[in-house]
Protein backbone atom coordinates (compact mmCIF):
# COMPACT_ATOMS: atom_id res chain seq x y z
CA UNK A 1 0.00 0.00 0.00
CA UNK A 2 2.84 2.38 0.93
CA UNK A 3 4.57 1.63 -2.39
CA UNK A 4 1.42 2.72 -4.26
CA UNK A 5 1.12 5.97 -2.32
CA UNK A 6 4.64 7.11 -3.16
CA UNK A 7 4.14 7.06 -6.99
CA UNK A 8 0.82 8.87 -6.58
CA UNK A 9 2.43 11.61 -4.49
CA UNK A 10 5.25 11.86 -6.99
CA UNK A 11 2.79 12.21 -9.86
CA UNK A 12 0.85 14.88 -7.99
CA UNK A 13 4.08 16.74 -7.31
CA UNK A 14 5.03 16.62 -11.00
CA UNK A 15 1.56 17.77 -12.07
CA UNK A 16 1.78 20.65 -9.59
CA UNK A 17 5.13 21.74 -11.02
CA UNK A 18 3.76 21.58 -14.57
CA UNK A 19 0.73 23.68 -13.61
CA UNK A 20 2.99 26.22 -11.94
CA UNK A 21 5.19 26.44 -15.06
CA UNK A 22 2.12 26.86 -17.27
CA UNK A 23 0.91 29.67 -15.00
CA UNK A 24 4.28 31.44 -15.26
CA UNK A 25 4.26 31.11 -19.07
CA UNK A 26 0.70 32.51 -19.29
CA UNK A 27 1.56 35.43 -17.01
CA UNK A 28 4.62 36.25 -19.13
CA UNK A 29 2.58 36.16 -22.36
CA UNK A 30 -0.12 38.36 -20.80
CA UNK A 31 2.46 40.94 -19.68
CA UNK A 32 3.98 41.04 -23.18
CA UNK A 33 0.53 41.48 -24.70
CA UNK A 34 -0.16 44.36 -22.34
CA UNK A 35 3.18 45.94 -23.21
CA UNK A 36 2.41 45.64 -26.93
CA UNK A 37 -1.04 47.14 -26.39
CA UNK A 38 0.37 50.04 -24.41
CA UNK A 39 3.02 50.54 -27.07
CA UNK A 40 0.34 50.68 -29.77
CA UNK A 41 -1.61 53.22 -27.75
CA UNK A 42 1.51 55.35 -27.36
CA UNK A 43 2.14 55.19 -31.10
CA UNK A 44 -1.44 56.22 -31.84
CA UNK A 45 -1.10 59.13 -29.42
CA UNK A 46 2.12 60.19 -31.12
CA UNK A 47 0.43 59.95 -34.51
CA UNK A 48 -2.34 62.22 -33.22
CA UNK A 49 0.25 65.00 -32.83
CA UNK A 50 -0.27 65.64 -36.53
CA UNK A 51 -3.82 66.81 -35.75
CA UNK A 52 -4.61 70.35 -34.78
CA UNK A 53 -5.59 71.00 -31.17
CA UNK A 54 -9.21 71.62 -32.20
CA UNK A 55 -9.39 68.30 -34.12
CA UNK A 56 -7.88 66.40 -31.19
CA UNK A 57 -10.41 67.98 -28.81
CA UNK A 58 -13.25 66.98 -31.12
CA UNK A 59 -12.09 63.37 -31.49
CA UNK A 60 -11.61 63.07 -27.73
CA UNK A 61 -15.08 64.49 -27.07
CA UNK A 62 -16.64 61.83 -29.31
CA UNK A 63 -15.14 59.14 -27.07
CA UNK A 64 -15.41 60.81 -23.68
CA UNK A 65 -18.67 62.71 -23.45
CA UNK A 66 -18.18 63.75 -19.83
CA UNK A 67 -19.98 67.03 -19.42
CA UNK A 68 -19.10 70.55 -20.53
CA UNK A 69 -15.65 70.90 -22.05
CA UNK A 70 -13.16 73.50 -20.81
CA UNK A 71 -13.91 76.68 -22.74
CA UNK A 72 -11.39 78.91 -24.46
CA UNK A 73 -11.51 82.59 -23.57
CA UNK A 74 -13.30 83.51 -26.81
CA UNK A 75 -15.52 81.09 -28.75
CA UNK A 76 -17.24 81.41 -32.10
CA UNK A 77 -19.76 78.95 -33.50
CA UNK A 78 -20.26 79.19 -37.26
CA UNK A 79 -23.80 77.94 -37.88
CA UNK A 80 -25.11 77.41 -41.40
CA UNK A 81 -28.84 77.16 -42.15
CA UNK A 82 -31.03 75.81 -44.96
CA UNK A 83 -28.72 73.19 -46.43
CA UNK A 84 -27.59 70.93 -47.83
CA UNK A 85 -27.42 72.68 -51.18
CA UNK A 86 -25.38 73.02 -54.34
CA UNK A 87 -22.97 75.16 -52.29
CA UNK A 88 -22.35 72.63 -49.51
CA UNK A 89 -19.25 70.97 -50.91
CA UNK A 90 -17.65 74.34 -51.63
CA UNK A 91 -18.35 75.36 -48.04
CA UNK A 92 -16.80 72.11 -46.82
CA UNK A 93 -13.68 72.73 -48.91
CA UNK A 94 -13.12 76.10 -47.23
CA UNK A 95 -13.75 74.71 -43.76
CA UNK A 96 -11.39 71.80 -44.38
CA UNK A 97 -8.63 74.06 -45.67
CA UNK A 98 -8.83 76.05 -42.44
CA UNK A 99 -9.22 73.05 -40.09
CA UNK A 100 -12.52 74.52 -38.93
CA UNK A 101 -15.67 72.67 -37.91
CA UNK A 102 -19.10 74.24 -38.30
CA UNK A 103 -22.69 73.40 -37.38
CA UNK A 104 -25.25 72.73 -40.12
CA UNK A 105 -28.97 73.23 -39.38
CA UNK A 106 -30.62 71.44 -42.29
CA UNK A 107 -34.00 71.25 -44.00
CA UNK A 108 -35.42 67.72 -44.24
CA UNK A 109 -36.23 67.95 -47.96
CA UNK A 110 -32.74 69.24 -48.74
CA UNK A 111 -31.18 66.28 -46.95
CA UNK A 112 -33.09 64.03 -49.35
CA UNK A 113 -32.21 66.15 -52.39
CA UNK A 114 -28.48 66.32 -51.59
CA UNK A 115 -27.68 63.02 -49.80
CA UNK A 116 -24.04 62.99 -50.95
CA UNK A 117 -23.46 66.48 -49.57
CA UNK A 118 -25.12 65.41 -46.32
CA UNK A 119 -22.84 62.38 -46.08
CA UNK A 120 -19.83 64.63 -46.66
CA UNK A 121 -20.91 66.92 -43.81
CA UNK A 122 -21.22 63.91 -41.50
CA UNK A 123 -18.00 62.29 -42.71
CA UNK A 124 -15.98 65.42 -41.94
CA UNK A 125 -17.29 65.54 -38.36
CA UNK A 126 -19.22 68.77 -38.53
CA UNK A 127 -22.12 69.09 -36.13
CA UNK A 128 -25.47 68.03 -37.57
CA UNK A 129 -28.70 69.83 -36.72
CA UNK A 130 -32.20 70.36 -38.06
CA UNK A 131 -34.10 73.40 -39.31
CA UNK A 132 -37.56 71.80 -39.76
CA UNK A 133 -39.40 70.22 -42.69
CA UNK A 134 -41.72 73.00 -43.81
CA UNK A 135 -39.81 76.14 -42.74
CA UNK A 136 -43.30 77.61 -42.42
CA UNK A 137 -44.38 78.85 -39.00
CA UNK A 138 -48.07 78.42 -39.85
CA UNK A 139 -47.51 74.71 -40.53
CA UNK A 140 -44.76 74.07 -37.99
CA UNK A 141 -46.66 75.54 -35.04
CA UNK A 142 -50.15 74.30 -35.90
CA UNK A 143 -49.96 72.13 -32.77
CA UNK A 144 -47.12 71.17 -30.40
CA UNK A 145 -47.34 67.65 -31.82
CA UNK A 146 -46.90 69.00 -35.35
CA UNK A 147 -43.77 70.83 -34.22
CA UNK A 148 -42.21 67.72 -32.72
CA UNK A 149 -43.23 65.58 -35.69
CA UNK A 150 -41.33 67.81 -38.12
CA UNK A 151 -38.09 67.46 -36.18
CA UNK A 152 -38.60 63.74 -35.63
CA UNK A 153 -38.97 63.42 -39.39
CA UNK A 154 -35.70 65.31 -39.85
CA UNK A 155 -34.01 62.95 -37.40
CA UNK A 156 -35.32 59.86 -39.20
CA UNK A 157 -34.08 61.14 -42.56
CA UNK A 158 -30.63 61.88 -41.15
CA UNK A 159 -30.39 58.39 -39.64
CA UNK A 160 -31.42 56.72 -42.90
CA UNK A 161 -28.81 58.58 -44.95
CA UNK A 162 -25.87 58.80 -42.53
CA UNK A 163 -26.57 56.32 -39.70
CA UNK A 164 -26.08 59.26 -37.34
CA UNK A 165 -28.50 61.09 -35.10
CA UNK A 166 -28.78 64.50 -33.47
CA UNK A 167 -30.93 66.54 -31.11
CA UNK A 168 -29.61 69.94 -32.20
CA UNK A 169 -32.25 72.16 -33.79
CA UNK A 170 -32.81 75.73 -34.90
CA UNK A 171 -36.36 76.98 -35.29
CA UNK A 172 -37.17 78.96 -38.46
CA UNK A 173 -36.83 82.72 -37.79
CA UNK A 174 -35.65 81.94 -34.27
CA UNK A 175 -37.34 80.55 -31.19
CA UNK A 176 -38.92 83.90 -30.27
CA UNK A 177 -41.35 85.50 -30.89
CA UNK A 178 -42.72 82.95 -33.35
CA UNK A 179 -42.60 79.67 -31.42
CA UNK A 180 -45.53 79.21 -29.01
CA UNK A 181 -44.52 78.30 -25.48
CA UNK A 182 -46.34 74.95 -25.78
CA UNK A 183 -44.31 73.96 -28.85
CA UNK A 184 -41.07 75.12 -27.25
CA UNK A 185 -41.71 73.10 -24.11
CA UNK A 186 -42.77 70.01 -26.08
CA UNK A 187 -39.48 70.10 -27.99
CA UNK A 188 -37.57 70.27 -24.71
CA UNK A 189 -39.51 67.26 -23.39
CA UNK A 190 -38.44 65.32 -26.49
CA UNK A 191 -34.80 66.11 -25.72
CA UNK A 192 -34.15 68.65 -28.46
CA UNK A 193 -31.47 71.32 -27.93
CA UNK A 194 -32.70 74.64 -29.34
CA UNK A 195 -30.13 77.15 -30.61
CA UNK A 196 -30.60 80.70 -31.86
CA UNK A 197 -27.85 83.25 -32.60
CA UNK A 198 -26.44 86.57 -31.51
CA UNK A 199 -24.78 87.60 -34.78
CA UNK A 200 -27.07 87.61 -37.80
CA UNK A 201 -24.87 88.28 -40.84
CA UNK A 202 -27.97 89.20 -42.88
CA UNK A 203 -26.34 87.23 -45.68
CA UNK A 204 -29.68 86.71 -47.42
CA UNK A 205 -29.50 90.35 -48.51
CA UNK A 206 -25.92 91.50 -47.78
CA UNK A 207 -22.86 91.40 -50.02
CA UNK A 208 -19.89 89.24 -49.08
CA UNK A 209 -18.01 92.38 -48.01
CA UNK A 210 -20.88 93.45 -45.75
CA UNK A 211 -21.04 89.99 -44.21
CA UNK A 212 -17.36 90.08 -43.24
CA UNK A 213 -17.73 93.66 -41.99
CA UNK A 214 -20.54 92.56 -39.63
CA UNK A 215 -18.13 90.10 -38.01
CA UNK A 216 -15.39 92.72 -37.82
CA UNK A 217 -17.72 95.17 -36.07
CA UNK A 218 -19.45 92.73 -33.72
CA UNK A 219 -16.50 90.58 -32.66
CA UNK A 220 -14.44 92.91 -30.45
CA UNK A 221 -17.37 93.46 -28.07
CA UNK A 222 -18.12 89.81 -27.26
CA UNK A 223 -16.51 86.72 -25.75
CA UNK A 224 -18.90 84.31 -27.48
CA UNK A 225 -20.44 84.46 -30.94
CA UNK A 226 -23.14 82.24 -32.41
CA UNK A 227 -22.93 83.35 -36.03
CA UNK A 228 -25.89 82.82 -38.35
CA UNK A 229 -25.34 82.37 -42.07
CA UNK A 230 -27.02 80.49 -44.91
CA UNK A 231 -25.99 78.38 -47.88
CA UNK A 232 -25.91 81.21 -50.40
CA UNK A 233 -23.41 82.25 -53.06
CA UNK A 234 -22.41 85.47 -51.28
CA UNK A 235 -22.03 83.55 -48.02
CA UNK A 236 -19.60 81.13 -49.64
CA UNK A 237 -17.54 84.05 -50.92
CA UNK A 238 -17.53 85.58 -47.43
CA UNK A 239 -16.66 82.42 -45.50
CA UNK A 240 -12.88 82.67 -45.76
CA UNK A 241 -13.04 86.30 -44.64
CA UNK A 242 -15.29 85.34 -41.72
CA UNK A 243 -12.83 82.70 -40.55
CA UNK A 244 -9.86 85.04 -40.93
CA UNK A 245 -11.61 87.82 -39.02
CA UNK A 246 -12.67 85.56 -36.16
CA UNK A 247 -9.20 84.07 -35.79
CA UNK A 248 -7.54 87.49 -35.99
CA UNK A 249 -9.76 88.58 -33.10
CA UNK A 250 -8.64 85.61 -31.01
CA UNK A 251 -11.68 83.39 -31.33
CA UNK A 252 -11.52 79.61 -31.20
CA UNK A 253 -14.01 78.32 -33.77
CA UNK A 254 -15.87 75.24 -32.58
CA UNK A 255 -18.90 73.21 -33.63
CA UNK A 256 -21.90 73.07 -31.31
CA UNK A 257 -22.12 69.88 -29.26
CA UNK A 258 -25.21 68.45 -27.63
CA UNK A 259 -23.67 68.69 -24.17
CA UNK A 260 -23.37 72.48 -24.54
CA UNK A 261 -25.86 74.64 -22.70
CA UNK A 262 -28.19 75.75 -25.56
CA UNK A 263 -28.22 79.46 -26.35
CA UNK A 264 -31.63 80.75 -27.37
CA UNK A 265 -34.01 83.67 -27.07
CA UNK A 266 -36.29 81.85 -24.62
CA UNK A 267 -33.44 81.29 -22.17
CA UNK A 268 -32.20 84.86 -22.73
CA UNK A 269 -28.61 83.67 -22.42
CA UNK A 270 -27.27 85.13 -25.66
CA UNK A 271 -25.04 88.17 -25.39
CA UNK A 272 -26.28 91.09 -27.46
Amino acid sequence: MKRRIKPILLNLFIVGILLFLIFLMYENIFERTQEDTNSNIEVKLLDSDALTLTQLMLKTSDICNRGPRPKPEKIAYITIDDGPSKYTNEILDILRKNNVKATFFMIEGNMKTYPKALKNIAKEDHSLGFHSVSHDINILYKTPEATVNEFNKCKNTLEKITNKTSNLIRLPYGSKPYAPKESYEELLKEGYKIWDWNLDTQDWRATSEQIVESVKTYGPQHKEIVLLMHEKEQSVRALQGIIDELENQGYTILPIEERENPKNFWKQNLSK
